[in-house]
């Protein structure tokens, strides 16, 4: 029986059907006549244990890994006999290695993909620039450089750019931010999910990690050894109601602040900041210190956007100085599409333990603070208890 999603009338770009893979010499299937459906525009997450089949089952989907039986239809054609170097062409496909060839240019490795499709050369440079403006990388800084300038984070979203060249329907994500650090992780997550709101591609996504999969996707697979779906819902239906001990286990303790994973910061009210020009005096800014409770003021430039944190001492020291030459560079600056774990995490160790917020320009917008994730969390509870409240009552209803 297929796995499908609730709702599942919305249209299925990718189906699964009894999909199974048996390596030479095995005693059992890697992956166990697994069928689910895969929603168009949807990013499907595949998580669970090391060696549960969730790598083998993403990458038969291209048939980098051919099944030993069963049906991958994409699109509403069976591929699982066709050419597999075509169907490649209609996938994206982004790995944890990044993978980018080293001896070519960042604008070469981008264009691979559309040069195979045999664009001509003026739309091929159209698209690589196209595509790393959208993941945001001035294409004249970066076209022409090498994989080894880059750093890590930013060969990953050359990574996701080159994925997207040929304009595929599907994309297909192997841990691709697995091996970076987890602040850069964080803001890769965050950019990846924007442009997702952009591009709305089918993905199916494979991580091991279960607040990744509670962030990144629209639903999520646990799957259990051999691929075999433990449950197969939204992350808020998983970590509200969780199917079985094993998804519950995999789950693990703290579900409440798992679930801030949901929420994201332009779902709440910002907090109020004192915020002063980096035209305004010393003196203007101890004014609006002292009309406040808080302990710093926030500099802003000329564009909104915010430059400096400033606190007394500071305009003791830097009396007649520029204030955008005094106090310290602002942290924990995050949009309005991250989530409040975001927040909570940037925040811990912020100056004046908040988060700021600004819009998709930088220009300050307000602030996190921890009583507002204490908010979402107590709103959260009282959901939560409300729902177990009226799915006994129904259950009740229907006994």
């Amino acid at each position: 029986m297929t796995q499908s999603p609730p709702e599942a009338q919305a249209e299925t770009m990718i189906r699964l059907e009894g999909l199974t893979k048996r390596f030479p010499g095995a005693q059992r299937n890697a992956v166990d006549g697994l069928s689910m459906d895969i929603r168009k525009g949807e990013i499907v997450v595949l998580v669970g244990p090391s060696g549960c089949g969730k790598t083998t089952t993403m990458k038969m989907i291209n048939r980098i890994i051919e099944p030993s039986s069963g049906r991958i239809v994409l699109g509403g054609e069976d591929v699982t006999t066709t050419n597999p170097d075509r169907l490649r062409r209609r996938i994206g496909y982004v790995i944890q290695q990044i993978g980018l060839f080293p001896h070519i240019t960042i604008g070469e490795n981008v264009a691979t993909v559309p040069k195979l499709l045999g664009w001509d050369a003026a739309r091929v440079r159209a698209r690589v620039d196209e595509l790393l403006a959208t993941v945001n990388m001035d294409p004249e800084e970066y076209r022409d450089r090498f994989p080894r300038q880059l750093s890590g984070g930013q060969q990953q979203r050359v990574g996701v750019a080159r994925a997207l060249g040929g304009d595929p329907e599907v994309m297909l994500m192997d841990e691709p931010f697995g091996a970076i650090d987890p602040i850069t992780r964080d803001r890769l997550q965050n950019e990846f999910l924007r442009l997702q709101a952009e591009v709305r591609k089918t993905i199916v996504f494979v991580t091991h990690d279960i607040d990744e999969a509670i962030k990144m996707g629209d639903r999520i697979a646990i799957l259990q050894e051999g691929s075999r779906i433990a449950q197969y819902d939204t992350p808020e239906k998983i970590l509200t109601a969780p199917a079985n001990d094993f998804v519950r286990d995999f789950i693990g303790g703290g579900a409440s602040l798992k679930r801030l994973s949901l929420s994201r910061v332009r779902d709440i009210e910002l907090a109020a900041w004192p915020t002063v020009s980096a035209a305004d005096s010393t003196d203007q800014a101890h004014r609006v210190l002292r009309e406040s409770d808080r302990s710093s003021v926030l500099v802003l430039d000329t564009e909104g956007r915010p430059a400096r944190w400033v606190g007394a001492d500071d305009l003791r020291r830097g009396t007649g100085q520029p204030l955008d030459q005094i106090g310290t560079r602002p942290q924990a600056v995050i949009e309005p599409r991250a989530t409040l774990n975001d927040a909570l995490n940037e925040l811990i160790s912020a100056r004046n333990a908040v988060s700021i917020v600004v819009d998709e320009d930088g220009r300050f917008l307000g602030v996190v603070d921890i009583e507002q994730i204490n908010d979402a969390i107590r709103s959260m509870r009282r959901s939560a208890v409300a729902d177990a409240r009226t799915e006994f009552k129904e259950s009740e209803a229907h006994s």
